[in-house]
């Protein structure tokens, strides 16, 4: 009798861990970026949270360096399941992703964790978003920053007056600003920028700290003019409609409570990212440094002025397509104020 009793129970325990291992989900993420630096370490952290909060029911492999699908084909190849999940640029698709493309967009603010959150409150719940994330078979999932924008030059530029006529390697909104102020801009990868400064083909480039430290442009371009300005968010994690409903209430849960702490991980990883490289630029690499020129208040005001004609066009882009420019501008500005001001009150979420 009790060697049947103990078969039974034996049984019963191999047949709840073959259960929890069909329930388990093992999901697969394209990633264009290399294993290393900040992005990587953070989804790296992602992926083990998930795995720990779902006890080992959620996990995550990943396919880095675009050896599943590349930068441009994420969207596309993550909405036909090629890939549970991935890291998409909503700048390579425009009109598929016309109101997440409100991140890129050269605003007053460049706080990292202010407009993380701001973008994640939209992407997650405002139903133009919701609706056009749905459209492309892809689930919103969570949101990255490139921080603020500044110029890294071979000369010293301290005003705005003395970017016209630069050669000034530019992209987006921000390269379209930077041309309205008189520069001529050019167009590459940010892998051929190196060369570039270095041969005198530009005078300056759009980039942020981190980059610059990565890419070693401050071997060839001395000089950084901080303009601390907006940020590059239309930049995310995307999952395959499918592949998210096929999760259980309890894994779906786990997900989106994961990807809502990992904005503020990413953020906190990026802002001292940010120090640390400026800081290690400044103090000289190898024998080569930065000097960093801050753009004066009144500068920048003028540069955020000069910047409304981008946001003016994305609002007459996402008019003519037939969303309300306005309304989403709307709630963009008062979801960053909301957590502008939360941040003025109670600091960051790490620091409390």
């Amino acid at each position: 009798m009790r060697m049947r009793a103990f078969g039974a129970a034996a049984l019963m325990t191999a047949c709840l861990a073959m259960a929890g291992e069909a329930a388990a989900k093992t999901l697969t993420f394209a990633e264009f970026g290399p294993n290393r630096g900040t992005r990587a370490a953070s989804l790296e952290w992602f992926a083990d949270q998930l795995d720990a909060r779902s006890n080992g029911d959620l996990k995550i492999e990943f396919f880095w360096g675009k050896s599943l699908l590349g930068t441009k084909a994420v969207l596309q190849g993550v909405a036909d399941g090629v890939a549970d999940m991935g890291s998409v640029i909503g700048f390579f698709t425009p009109k598929e992703l016309r109101a997440y493309n409100i991140g890129d967009l050269p605003v007053a603010n460049s706080d990292v964790w202010v407009g993380m959150r701001a973008l994640y409150d939209l992407a997650s719940h405002h139903p133009v978003f919701l609706d056009e994330f749905d459209q492309a078979n892809v689930v919103y999932i969570a949101n990255y920053s490139t921080g603020p924008i500044q110029l890294i030059c071979t000369a010293k530029v301290e005003t705005l007056e003395q970017l016209s006529g630069k050669k000034i390697r530019g992209s987006g909104p921000y390269g379209k600003t930077l041309a309205a102020l008189g520069a001529e801009v050019v167009r590459m990868p940010q892998g051929d920028v190196y060369q570039a400064l270095d041969s005198g083909l530009v005078d300056c480039n759009q980039n942020y700290y981190y980059s610059m430290k990565a890419y070693k442009q401050y071997e060839v371009a001395s000089f950084v003019l901080e303009l601390d300005w907006g940020q590059n968010m239309s930049f995310g994690i995307i999952m395959n409609k499918q592949s998210h409903e096929s999760l259980s209430d309890s894994q779906r849960k786990i997900l989106h409570e994961v990807a809502s702490d990992f904005v503020d991980h990413f953020a906190q990883a990026m802002i001292e990212s940010q120090v640390k490289d400026k800081a290690a630029m400044e103090a000289g690499i190898d024998g080569k440094s930065i000097t960093v020129t801050l753009l004066s208040p009144e500068e920048r005001q003028a540069l955020i002025e000069k910047s409304h004609e981008q946001i003016d066009a994305w609002k007459n882009d996402a008019n003519g397509e037939g969303l309300d420019g306005d309304a989403i501008l709307k709630a963009y500005d008062e979801a960053v104020a909301k957590y502008a001001k939360e941040k003025e009150d109670k600091g960051y979420p790490w620091t409390r």
